[in-house]
């Protein structure tokens, strides 16, 4: 009778550990990726064009939840906020979810997220609706000299903000922002004429400049788009402004190493899959494929620019 006890005990405890090595194996269940922007708009597609791809060489589902708010804010503190099991992922956009860092309203710090991989880069665009009779950046300049003018951004610290606060300084001009929920809800009020003048992001405007319902004037990058090949950069039109967007993906810092290590090689795999990317070219996407090192480092350096920004032009009171 002592032996068999001592044998179911063995065993027992052979379970346990088993058990245990099980739980330990990630993933068991569905990714959460967090989006903290609007559906419809560019983050929200661009991440989702990848979603397919990540879930086959992460091995498990990946559900996709907006998040929005507050221009990100409410998305961004979700993430940082979140456990760092790697079950709770989120786009990670540069420099919408960190200028709130900069502007001190934000309870999350820098260090808050692990970059993993960096998906899109893309340029801003001066854009106006249809109607508009300005043809040329340097007509917007003098329009903006002569009376106040109005301009959609995507969102209060966002790229499209904060090249307009570069445009400002070139020009010598002030601009009075409206600022929206995030690059869909912008777009469409350009759309709608509800503003007729506005800096976004060319990667949610090129198919309106190119259908004729917008137009863009110039555009952010340090060369002509292959978005908008007939759009002159800034510099181009006469005006030093070059300012480019990250998007990418990160998590809640303190994931365990082998959950981390997981997820950056998942979504490095993800990002060259032939399918992916003939995806990505198909819909037109700006890839800027970035490893992870390469992401932090570029975080760190826009990180480090947009504080220098604030301290002269900050972007809100």
């Amino acid at each position: 009778m002592r032996l068999k006890t001592s044998l179911f005990g063995m065993l027992a405890a052979a379970g346990v550990l088993a058990a245990g090595w099980a739980a330990a194996e990630y993933p068991e269940r569905p990714v959460t990726l967090v989006i903290g922007y609007p559906a419809g708009g560019g983050t929200d597609i661009q991440s989702r064009a990848l979603v397919p791809y990540l879930e086959k060489y992460l091995g498990t589902s990946v559900v996709v939840e907006n998040r929005e708010g507050a221009g990100g804010l409410i998305g961004a503190t979700y993430i940082a906020n979140a456990k760092p099991d790697g079950y709770t992922i989120g786009a990670l956009n540069f420099p919408s979810m960190y200028s709130p860092i900069v502007q001190g309203n934000a309870s999350y710090k820098q260090d808050a997220f692990t970059p993993l991989a960096n998906q899109i880069g893309g340029d801003l665009a001066l854009t106006v609706n249809k109607v508009s009779p300005i043809k040329t950046a340097k007509e917007f300049v003098e329009a903006a000299k002569a009376n106040p003018v109005v301009v959609g951004v995507t969102g209060i610290g966002h790229p499209s903000q904060i090249t307009a606060l570069l445009f400002e300084e070139a020009a010598g001009v002030k601009l009075n922002f409206v600022p929206f929920n995030g690059g869909g809800p912008a777009r469409l009020a350009m759309l709608g004429n509800h503003v007729t003048l506005g800096f976004m992001n060319l990667n949610e405007v090129f198919a309106d400049n190119r259908s004729g319902a917008l137009r863009v004037l110039a555009t952010s990058g340090t060369e002509r788009s292959p978005l908008s090949p007939d759009v002159p950069t800034f510099k181009e039109a006469g005006y030093n402004v070059q300012f480019s967007l990250l998007a990418g993906f990160g998590a809640p810092k303190g994931l365990p190493a082998d959950v981390e290590t997981k997820l950056v090689d998942a979504f490095q795999k993800a990002l060259k899959d032939p399918d992916y990317l003939a995806e990505a070219k198909k819909r037109e996407l700006t890839m800027l494929p970035l490893t992870q090192a390469e992401f932090a480092e570029a975080l760190k350096k826009g990180n480090a620019n947009l504080a220098e920004l604030w301290k002269s032009k900050p972007w809100t009171k």
